[in-house]
């Protein structure tokens, strides 16, 4: 231990320090947090897109049974086409059911990470720099 080299740091520099290095820590557990949301949704996203392309080819199925089930009716060329109404069609949005998603346990634990860091900086922030 003859070349133990020994630096000193003042007081105000490691506190400011110490500030930066909690800082980027939170700063990271929010970028994680922001993350987990982000892959969620975008499961859930992919999930509802699947969801509506099976309904849509279900519809469609429907659509063309009925198409054959009623009867065929030869139109005369006496039967003027310009005299109908075009009809519109109203489709009424259905409401889906939105479930409540308990937090994950994993979620628990970065915010009590979040909270714990910020505890510690407000401790840091209350401390007298000389």
């Amino acid at each position: 231990m003859a070349n133990a080299v020994h630096v000193g740091i003042n007081y105000n520099k490691a506190v400011s320090t110490k500030k930066d290095i909690l800082n980027c820590e939170k700063e990271f557990l929010e970028i994680i947090k922001h993350i987990k949301a982000y892959d969620f949704l975008k499961k859930r996203e992919i999930l509802l897109k699947s969801r509506v392309k099976k309904q849509i080819s279900n519809l469609r199925l429907m659509i063309t049974k009925i198409q054959e089930d009623l009867p065929k009716i030869e139109e005369t060329k006496s039967f003027d086409k310009t005299k109908r109404k075009k009809e519109e069609i109203f489709i009424k949005p259905l409401k889906e059911k939105r479930k409540i998603i308990a937090p994950a346990k994993k979620e628990d634990r970065l915010e009590a990470e979040l909270r714990d860091i910020q505890e510690k900086l407000d401790r840091l922030n209350s401390c007298k720099i000389l």
